[in-house]
C-alpha cells in the first residue's frame, strides 16, 4: 500500500511538474497561426519557456523562446500573405529585406545563404520554398552573435520567419528547425 501512495504521488508531481513547464502561446501569435495554417511544436527537451516580447526597431516578432541549457532564444514572425503587400508572395526579395533590417552594417561582416540541412527539406515543413541564413545580428535586435534565421513561405498563406539566437551553436540546433511549419491543409472558412 505504501508503494502505491507513493507511485501515486510520484504520478502526480510528475504531472504536476510537466504542466508547470507548458509554453503559452500569445494571442496574436495563436491567431495568425490558424489564419496562416501553421503549426509550432515546442521542444519538449531542454528547458525551453516562453519568454516576454519586446518591441523591436528593427524587427518585431510575435513571439519567443528561450533555454538556458541550450543558451539559445527562438523568435517566431508570421507574415500573412497580402495582395497589398506584393513581398509578401516574393519570398527571395522579402529575405533580402529582413536580413538588411536585422544584419549587421559593419563592412567585414558575413552574410551566408544556404540550403536546409541534409536531414530537412522544405516538404518536411510544408512550404513551397524555404532557406537558412547566417549573419550577426544588430545589437538593437540580439545581442548574441549569431542569427540563424529559417524564412519559408506557402503560397496562398505568407512567409515565417523563425529567428535561431546564439553565441555557440547547440548540438540540436538543426532539430529546433522542426519547431515551426506549415499544416499540410488549411481548413475551408466558408
Amino acid at each position: 500500500m505504501k508503494y502505491l501512495s507513493t507511485l501515486i504521488l510520484l504520478f502526480l508531481l510528475v504531472g504536476t511538474s510537466s504542466s508547470l513547464a507548458q509554453i503559452d502561446l500569445p494571442e496574436n501569435f495563436s491567431l495568425l497561426a490558424v489564419q496562416m495554417g501553421v503549426d509550432f511544436m515546442a521542444p519538449l527537451d531542454a528547458g525551453y519557456k516562453d519568454i516576454r516580447v519586446y518591441s523591436n526597431r528593427h524587427q518585431n516578432y510575435e513571439f519567443a523562446i528561450r533555454s538556458r541549457k541550450e543558451k539559445l532564444e527562438i523568435r517566431y514572425h508570421l507574415e500573412v500573405e497580402d495582395e497589398k503587400r506584393p513581398m509578401t508572395s516574393l519570398p527571395h526579395i522579402r529575405c533580402l529585406q529582413m536580413i538588411s533590417n536585422l544584419a549587421s552594417n559593419e563592412e567585414e561582416k558575413v552574410i551566408s545563404a544556404l540550403s536546409l540541412p541534409d536531414t530537412l527539406t522544405a516538404a518536411d515543413l510544408n512550404a513551397d520554398w524555404a532557406k537558412v541564413f547566417f549573419f550577426e545580428p544588430k545589437k538593437d535586435f540580439s545581442t548574441r552573435l549569431t542569427c540563424q534565421m529559417l524564412a519559408m513561405y506557402k503560397e496562398g498563406r505568407g512567409m515565417v520567419f523563425a529567428y535561431f539566437l546564439f553565441d555557440k551553436p547547440p548540438l540540436a540546433l538543426d532539430n529546433r528547425l522542426l519547431t515551426i511549419r506549415f499544416e499540410e491543409w488549411i481548413m475551408d472558412n466558408g
